[in-house]
């Protein structure tokens, strides 16, 4: 296929992806205007920042997470928080901790089972329940998934160094546990 080219006597006038060819010069119509160049603001300094978190906003989240981490975690009230939608909420969390906002908040629970496993001699229906689970199954089921081994063995074979003298049923010790881990 062989494109048109025209004579001497046309101009053509491009409009997007539209070419007309004309006899007509439409130059004389629009006054000649000098084109001056056209400066952009350098924006190589300024970071802009996409699908991320703001310092204030993590803090703010991460405080609630903490504060909360025995009670029912909703994501809607945590991008509520942060002042965005859902589902940004869900995207720019995972940006920023490499885990969903459920993942992140169970892998926390977990966590607070592993050092109540190892500081007290509570059952694990009790952690479980401290640690915002349903039930003892559920904790084992979890527990399983996120570190591979269930609680009890792991209450095995952790070091009895690391519990602390007269360590028992005692709610005080899951309280000092968890003011310490907030500080």
């Amino acid at each position: 296929m062989s494109a048109y080219i025209p004579t001497k006597d046309h101009k053509i006038i491009a409009a997007a992806s539209l070419a007309i060819v004309s006899d007509i010069d439409l130059s004389a119509a629009v006054p000649a205007v000098p084109h001056a160049p056209v400066v952009l603001p350098d924006l190589s300094s300024e970071v802009v920042q996409r699908d991320r978190l703001l310092p204030w906003q993590r803090r703010k989240i991460m405080q609630f997470i903490e504060e909360h981490l025995t009670e029912t975690i909703k994501v809607e009230e945590l991008a509520a928080m942060t002042k965005l939608s859902k589902t940004y909420f869900s995207r720019v969390f995972k940006t920023a901790y490499n885990e969903s906002p459920y993942t992140y908040v169970l892998r926390r629970r977990m966590e607070l089972a592993k050092e109540l496993i190892i500081e007290t001699d509570a059952a694990l229906s009790e952690i479980a329940l401290d640690c915002g689970m349903a039930d003892q199954a559920h904790l084992c089921k979890t527990f399983r998934k996120v570190f591979g081994t269930t609680p009890n063995y792991w209450r095995r074979t952790s070091s009895s160094m690391n519990r602390p003298v007269g360590a028992g049923h005692s709610s005080s010790i899951r309280r000092e546990v968890n003011s310490a881990r907030l500080n």
